[in-house]
């Protein structure tokens, strides 16, 4: 089983003012690299600063501040019931893995929970203080409140779009692995035939699965479920 990519205790500016590292190989997962790290999940205590949902809450997103910068946490479909009951003025940690949209780096999470005793929030400070100083507040365009409705709703379809294709293509290959495979497991060709999908799309998957270790490659051309 592969091991989880470490969730980094960092400060948000540190996200979002460093560059993009988009990996294409097998086991490599995008990163951005800070400090000497390749930051490709993080551990964040931040306040809720504002909140979108779509109409019919297939989409919802927030965006959190912890003192450094801002940044937007992103759901979509089932994952959103994790951020529905969060509001503004919140505090939260967030387990998360970082991402890029249209030059925009954001967050997905994979867990998040509200704060209620705020010494966590303090100790959180002290505790980013000692390992990488001081950091001055930067100045960032709140994407939920200065873009117009219209730019956000165009913003949401395109990204729903675009997740709910990935979403499906995804589910029917992990589905198949997870129905077809003998202990042996089953080759990428025979997913290909049997899904309809192409070998490239396929294996750009698998690939994605791979990374988040949901599956593994038990040999040349031939997946398990982990």
């Amino acid at each position: 089983m592969r091991k989880r990519n470490v969730a980094y205790k960092v400060w948000i500016s540190q996200l979002v003012n460093n560059k993009y590292v988009k990996q294409e190989g097998e086991f490599e997962s995008s990163y951005i690299e800070a400090n000497g790290k390749k930051i490709s999940r993080v551990n964040i205590i931040a306040t809720v600063v504002n909140k979108f949902s779509s109409d019919d809450r297939g989409y919802i997103s927030i965006t959190i501040d912890d003192g450094s910068s801002e940044i937007r946490l992103k759901t979509w479909g089932d994952d959103s019931k994790m951020i529905a009951n969060i509001n503004s003025g919140e505090v939260i940690l967030a387990i998360a893995k970082v991402r890029e949209y249209n030059n925009e780096i954001y967050l997905t999470p994979e867990l998040v929970k509200t704060i209620n005793d705020l010494n966590w929030e303090i100790a959180r400070k002290l505790e980013l203080l000692r390992e990488y100083g001081f950091v001055k507040k930067l100045e960032t365009i709140n994407h939920d409140v200065q873009n117009t409705m219209q730019e956000t709703k165009k913003e949401y379809t395109e990204e729903r779009i675009e997740n709910s294709i990935s979403n499906d293509r995804r589910q029917v290959v992990l589905d198949m692995i997870n129905k077809l495979a003998t202990s042996d497991g089953i080759s990428i060709n025979e997913i290909s035939r049997q899904s309809g999908l192409s070998i490239e799309e396929v294996n750009i998957i698998i690939n994605d699965l791979v990374k988040e270790g949901e599956i593994y490659k038990s040999k040349a051309g031939v997946v398990n479920l982990v």
